[in-house]
């Protein structure tokens, strides 16, 4: 995450200097107006929810949407360059005071951080790869070290969520579908989790035996999903549930770690 911001910030960095090359006064040429909404659409798509999930809040993110949307706005109508370079200088000043903070929060957690030594290889190839996947990933494993808890709905879908967004990033819907030989399976719309395992892994050459153990892995995961969620409409009491859903999360999360692995070629040290 913080690589995108400072990634952001370079952009912006970039569309100040050619402002200031503008001798027009007003800002009407395409390629500036297609940069100002691409800064845009970056921060939207990429970075806020990511900064969500870090623990910023809406009120806390307010003053960057505020900048983006008038970004937005400025694109779509002629406005003075002094306009523009106002807003860019705002902006990048609230992009560093955010990225202040995030490496702020991530030095705390990574103190004490939950998890083994595999969780924290696993983070830090996804926090390289796949930034949301590793913050869905590093949330589980927090929520997990945590007492007292009344639902473990949370850590169930954050670490699904960690590797479905792991195997999209690795595994594309466009570049598994065009593989030879290539069929939905009944019932879906696009390829499954199983499906895009099997590409990643074919493609790096891996013998069928570990092909077949990952996929195996990842029907285990949601096979146990499946049972943590039934579990939660059939049990009257929630001191079994909480005790029984705690030792289900466990074995999804074993269930993700041994996909992540082998998805991100994690061996045993």
């Amino acid at each position: 995450m913080v690589d995108g911001l400072r990634d952001l910030g370079v952009r912006l960095l970039s569309f100040e200097r050619q402002l200031a090359k503008l001798r027009a006064a007003s800002v009407t040429r395409a390629d500036l107006l297609g940069l100002a909404r691409g800064i845009v659409d970056e921060y939207f798509r990429s970075l806020r929810t990511p900064l969500q999930r870090v623990g910023f809040s809406d009120a806390e993110l307010a003053p960057i949407d505020s900048h983006m949307h008038e970004l937005l706005e400025f694109s779509h109508k002629r406005t003075g360059k002094a306009v523009y370079k106002r807003l860019i200088r705002d902006l990048r000043k609230a992009l560093v005071t955010t990225e202040g903070r995030v490496l702020a929060s991530a030095g705390s957690r990574t103190a004490g951080a939950a998890g083994d030594a595999t969780d924290r290889r696993i983070l830090l190839v996804l926090q390289r790869l796949v930034p949301s996947a590793a913050l869905a990933y590093e949330q589980a494993l927090l929520d997990m070290s945590a007492g007292g808890r009344l639902s473990w709905r949370g850590p169930a879908t954050d670490l699904r969520e960690a590797l479905r967004e792991t195997l999209d990033y690795l595994a594309p819907d466009s570049e598994v579908t065009k593989q030879v030989g290539f069929k939905l399976e009944p019932n879906t719309s696009g390829p499954t989790m199983r499906q895009k395992v099997r590409y990643v892994l074919r493609q790096r050459g891996q013998p069928r035996a570990s092909v077949e153990a990952s996929e195996a892995a990842v029907d285990s995961v949601e096979s146990a999903l499946g049972t943590f969620v039934r579990s939660v409409y059939t049990r009257s009491s929630l001191s079994t549930h909480t005790a029984t859903g705690r030792d289900e999360v466990i074995r999804v999360r074993d269930f993700v770690r041994v996909a992540l692995c082998e998805l991100l070629e994690i061996r045993d040290a």
